[in-house]
């Protein structure tokens, strides 16, 4: 192996802060176009929301609002002054954000929007594509050999009448990447 990479211990792992990209910018249809960008930028603002709300950053309706200069985005992303414009705009035109001038001189006031979900049911999350009806996981049973019953083909009998499972009542939503505890 080469000597320059250097392999993860179980223990250091931890040592990184990561940024939590809310994965509803990539399966939702009204979000999906975003470039990587702009849900890269999006991913960064929510985490410099959380640190406005701990300093209490909040205009005179109670609405979280963050400074985060284009300049900075530029360096921390290593991004063009354009590329950093189109991404605002991006976010903008999706509702992401919502940008508040100050006057001259002075940063935007940036306030961050919460993501409109679609509602999801199980085919949402089906991989299958075009018009294969196999793919679909409403359509799928378990598959009934002799492998998955050691007793045999007797064993079986019992499971005739399997049904499909049933959600009603189950709240799908808080399988969703966008949960918040800020809400």
């Amino acid at each position: 192996m080469n000597e320059d990479i250097k392999l993860f211990k179980a223990n250091e792992i931890l040592q990184y802060k990561y940024i939590s990209v809310p994965k509803e910018l990539f399966i939702n249809p009204k979000y999906k176009h975003l470039s990587s960008d702009s849900k890269l930028l999006y991913g960064f603002i929510l985490d410099r929301f959380t640190l406005s709300i701990k300093n209490n950053w909040q205009d005179e309706n109670g609405n979280v609002y963050l400074i985060f200069t284009r300049k900075d985005i530029q360096k921390l992303l290593g991004l063009s002054d354009k590329t950093v414009t189109k991404t605002f705009k991006e976010l903008a035109e999706c509702n992401l954000i919502y940008e508040k001038k100050q006057g001259r001189n002075k940063p935007n006031l940036i306030y961050p929007c919460q993501m409109v979900s679609v509602e999801w049911n199980r085919k949402s999350y089906d991989s299958g594509t075009g018009k294969i009806t196999t793919l679909d996981s409403e359509n799928l049973r378990c598959n009934y050999t002799n492998n998955n019953y050691p007793n045999g083909v007797n064993a079986r009998k019992n499971y005739i009448n399997f049904e499909q499972r049933d959600y009603k009542g189950f709240d799908f939503n808080t399988l969703l990447a966008n949960y918040r505890e800020f809400i």
